[in-house]
């Protein structure tokens, strides 16, 4: 059984929509006292504006491409219990993988 066949109802767009809605503003409670008044100072300072808007198009994306991932896997047929196991299966190389990137940062 794929999620996709438990998913099949006409409302769960409109259901998707409304809970993305409340989860975005219960972030904006914690994200947004550091985001907003970032995005305020860079919009007041032309030198920074490129740049910024850069990175913060990188970092939106960067937030949203694991959701993305599991989005496309779903929605080509993978089953939970495949997707589990392959994240199971490779749980030492995921890790490997962070811990090299944050020592890269």
């Amino acid at each position: 059984m794929t999620i996709r066949e438990e998913t099949r109802s006409n409302g769960l767009i409109l259901a998707s929509f409304g809970a993305g809605t409340i989860v975005s503003n219960l972030e904006l409670e914690c994200t947004g006292q550091v985001y907003l008044p970032t995005i305020g100072f860079v919009v007041r300072v032309p030198a920074l504006r490129t740049h910024a808007i850069l990175y913060l198009a990188l970092y939106n994306l960067m937030f949203i491409l694991p959701l993305i991932n599991i989005l496309c896997f779903t929605y080509f047929g993978t089953t939970w219990e495949r997707l589990s196991g392959l994240l199971k299966g490779h749980l030492a190389l995921i890790k490997i993988i962070t811990v090299l990137f944050f020592f890269h940062l």
